[in-house]
């Protein structure tokens, strides 16, 4: 069986043309270099490079070869980080779930971190109602998911609260909210509101944030901005910076306005292992809140 190591000779010789820069390049002796390219060609039974210039010259039979030494050599490293991950108790396999109704922009870092950290997790991203996201996790369908907090204790699952996250009252650029000055309780209830479909009719947010019997439900945060954007109406919108969405405006009613904004927990399964990758996770989404609105 070829040892990586070799392998990794003859790969790393072949892209910096030449052995003593390969060695640089793997922190090893020149004469470590030449001797596992010269091993690797007897147990081959061919010849890699030709020695007779100043530098070494790649054969055509290593040119054939190098192709199938990277792939060789990739799935090694892959196999041995994936056995030392799932030593490590961290799973093959993430299942990750957000709340649908949630913009995915804000964890751009967060997934970033992960990939860099570990490159060959495989990941699955859920983007369901925070109704379906808690079943999944009492079912350990989901392994770690960002959610509203859900009040009351809980038998199935662990939680770390994170923080706040604001509401904005906004409509479409071209909607006529947009051209008002003014805005009052009874203006807001003349056009139609854009609802999350995942509200649930009689919890205190559906309540508090339902205002006008004109009602569209959109399915999942991209949909409600669309429909924004068309310009049907108006809604409370879960904007994490200064910023809205372009072909979004804020709105500012008269009346005096109550923040809008909803406590969120990063939750997992009772009883799940706690592994770095989880950890990672709960610090990252933690550190993404500014500090005036992160759960203590």
């Amino acid at each position: 069986m070829l040892r990586p190591e070799l392998l990794k000779a003859f790969i790393s010789a072949a892209e910096t043309g030449s052995f003593s820069a390969a060695a640089r390049q793997l922190g090893k002796h020149l004469t470590t270099i030449s001797g596992n390219i010269a091993r690797l060609e007897d147990e081959l039974g061919v010849v890699l490079f030709e020695r007779d210039g100043k530098y070494p010259q790649i054969t055509e039979a290593g040119l054939a070869l190098y192709d199938s030494a990277k792939v060789v050599v990739d799935s090694t490293e892959r196999f041995a980080f994936s056995a030392r991950q799932l030593s490590e108790g961290i799973p093959a396999t993430l299942v990750m779930g957000i709340d649908e109704d949630l913009p995915l922009t804000p964890f751009s870092e967060l997934f970033h971190s992960v990939q860099k950290r570990w490159p060959h997790l495989n990941l699955v991203l859920k983007r369901q109602a925070a109704t379906k996201l808690f079943k999944e996790v009492k079912n350990s369908n989901v392994h770690i998911a960002f959610t509203p907090t859900l009040q009351g204790s809980s038998q199935f699952y662990e939680f770390r609260a994170v923080g706040h996250w604001p509401f904005k009252m906004v409509c479409g650029v071209d909607h006529d909210l947009s051209r008002m000055r003014h805005i009052n309780n009874d203006q807001l209830a003349a056009f139609t509101q854009i609802l999350p479909a995942s509200l649930e009719p009689g919890s205190p947010f559906f309540e508090t944030a339902k205002m006008s019997p004109y009602t569209w439900l959109a399915e999942g945060y991209d949909s409600l901005c669309s429909l924004l954007k068309a310009n049907i109406g108006w809604a409370f919108l879960p904007v994490f910076d200064t910023d809205v969405p372009e072909g979004v405006v804020e709105i500012h009613p008269d009346f005096s306005l109550v923040d809008m904004q909803m406590q969120y927990d990063v939750i997992w399964p009772k009883g799940q292992k706690s592994t770095e990758l989880h950890q990672c996770i709960i610090d990252k989404v933690y550190a993404m809140f500014p500090k005036d609105s992160r759960s203590l």
